[in-house]
C-alpha cells in the first residue's frame, strides 16, 4: 500500500482519529441550532458516512492499483477493523465510550460505500468496453 492513490484514505483515517478524541460536548453545541443539524449529526449518521467514506477512499487506491483480488473483501475487513480500534481506543478516553451501535452504524456505511463503489466500477468498466469496440 505505498501508492499515491491510498493518501486521501489514510488522511480521512487521520481525520476520524481526531474526530474520535473531541468530546461530545462540542458536537452538542452544533446540534442545538436546530433540527436538521441534530439529524445530520446524530452519531449513527456520523458513523455511517464516515466510515462508508474510508471504505470508498481505499477502494479507490486498491481499484487505481489494479489489485482488485478480493478487493471487497480487503476493503471491508480493513474498514471494520478501523472501526473496531476506534471505539476501543474511544474506551481509554474520559469523556468518549465504546458503543457497539456505532460498529454497527460503521458496517453499514462499509457495506453502502462497497456496493455504490462495485456499481460505479461496473458501469464505468463497461463503458470502456463499449469504447473499445
Amino acid at each position: 500500500m505505498k501508492s499515491r492513490h491510498f493518501i486521501p484514505a489514510w488522511i480521512f483515517a487521520g481525520l476520524i482519529v481526531i474526530s474520535a478524541s473531541v468530546p461530545n460536548d462540542e458536537l452538542q453545541k452544533f446540534k442545538n441550532l436546530n433540527k436538521i443539524l441534530e439529524i445530520l449529526l446524530s452519531d449513527y449518521i456520523l458513523h455511517f458516512f464516515a466510515f462508508g467514506i474510508f471504505a470508498g477512499l481505499f477502494c479507490y487506491g486498491y481499484y487505481r492499483n489494479k489489485k482488485s483480488f478480493l478487493l471487497y473483501l480487503k476493503v471491508g475487513l480493513l474498514s471494520l477493523c478501523f472501526g473496531f480500534f476506534i471505539e476501543i481506543y474511544q474506551i481509554f478516553l474520559p469523556y468518549r465510550s465504546f458503543d457497539l451501535h456505532d460498529i454497527a452504524s460503521d458496517c453499514v456505511g462499509i457495506v453502502a460505500a462497497l456496493l455504490l463503489f462495485k456499481l460505479i466500477t461496473i458501469r464505468r468498466d463497461s463503458q470502456t468496453l463499449s469504447s473499445k469496440q
